[in-house]
């Protein structure tokens, strides 16, 4: 669904891990399958997400996975470093950028 004039562009916050740290991330998951098992096919993965996403009218930020930010987010909320976590991280990470909170 492609957004209309008067729908404000919807901003989608996304993990983007990097290939020094994604194994040491990946190992620290609690849901280690839902990644892929190397970093070039997590790579080929994000890229056609963030491309069908872009071509739906929506904006992605690429948000830098920060392990140790990631983990502190974990601990601090009392969740586990899984998925849908990952997801609200980067979406705060977001908010952040453009609210400043």
């Amino acid at each position: 669904m492609t957004k209309t004039p008067e729908q404000p562009q919807r901003i989608i916050g996304f993990c983007w891990f990097h290939r020094e740290s994604y194994d040491e991330a990946r190992s620290m998951m609690s849901d280690p399958e839902a990644l892929f098992d190397t970093f070039d096919e997590w790579l080929k993965a994000a890229r056609k997400i963030e491309a069908e996403v872009t071509a739906k009218g929506e904006k992605v930020v690429r948000v830098r996975f920060d392990l140790g930010a990631f983990l502190l987010y974990c601990a601090t909320h009392g969740v586990k470093p899984e998925e849908q976590t990952r997801a609200k991280w980067a979406a705060q990470e977001v908010r952040k950028k453009y609210t400043g909170r």
